[in-house]
């Protein structure tokens, strides 16, 4: 139910029990007032004024006739309809301590207030790490080169790029000579002839060098 509609609610049970109140009141209010019966002697006729021979009238007051106090009922309706007001005010100002802290509780935490994100990171950037070697492993051990394309190019997509740097000019620091074939081109010298097990590097990282063949030229030692 909307906030309105309870709104609406609360404040018509609250005037129903205000009036209610009124006309309870009201009735016991008549009820206990003060009733005086008032006894008239007349004299019969005939009979000399002051003798005790007579009729006797019975006279009452005005608290015997009222079957219905107006003045308890006012005061009974004024009263229940304060405390109904006073109790309709609580109850909206309840309701809204609660929507605000029901709004502060499904807030979406803060960056970094997860006291477990960071461990949860580093577990799965270590599960990663291992999926990894793992392909890795299993790559240089493929016999099928479709499964090795396969391999490599899920790497890629995880970010681990291959490097098979043939035709580049060696470097150690970046290179691992695995063996040498010569050649008569002078131009060839030096550059990489064919790469035996390729590297990888993880987003700028070497995981590692690839071993290469190296052309060497002929009658230089």
């Amino acid at each position: 139910m909307s906030s309105s509609n309870l709104r609406v609610v609360a404040a018509g049970v609250a005037a129903i029990v205000a009036v209610l109140t009124g006309i309870v009141g009201g009735w016991v209010g008549a009820k206990t007032g003060t009733c005086t019966l008032q006894v008239q002697t007349t004299p019969a006729d005939g009979a000399a004024p002051g003798s005790s021979d007579g009729r006797g009238v019975i006279s009452r007051s005005a608290g015997c006739e009222s079957s219905f106090s107006v003045q308890t009922a006012a005061v009974g309706f004024v009263g229940a309809g304060l405390a109904g007001g006073v109790a309709v005010a609580l109850l909206f100002a309840a309701r809204r301590d609660n929507d605000k802290e029901s709004t502060v509780t499904s807030a979406p935490p803060a960056a970094g207030a997860d006291p477990g994100l960071a461990q949860r990171a580093e577990q799965a950037e270590t599960e990663r790490g291992s999926l990894i070697q793992t392909c890795v492993y299993v790559r240089d051990r493929a016999t099928s080169k479709a499964i090795a394309d396969v391999l490599g190019r899920s790497l890629q997509e995880v970010g681990v790029t291959t490097v098979a740097p043939v035709g580049a000019r060696f470097d150690p620091a970046h290179h691992e000579a695995g063996g040498a074939t010569p050649t008569t081109d002078s131009a060839l010298a030096g550059t990489i002839a064919a790469v035996e097990v390729p590297g990888y590097v993880d987003r700028g990282v070497v995981l590692r060098a690839p071993v290469v063949t190296v052309y060497k030229e002929e009658g230089r030692q």
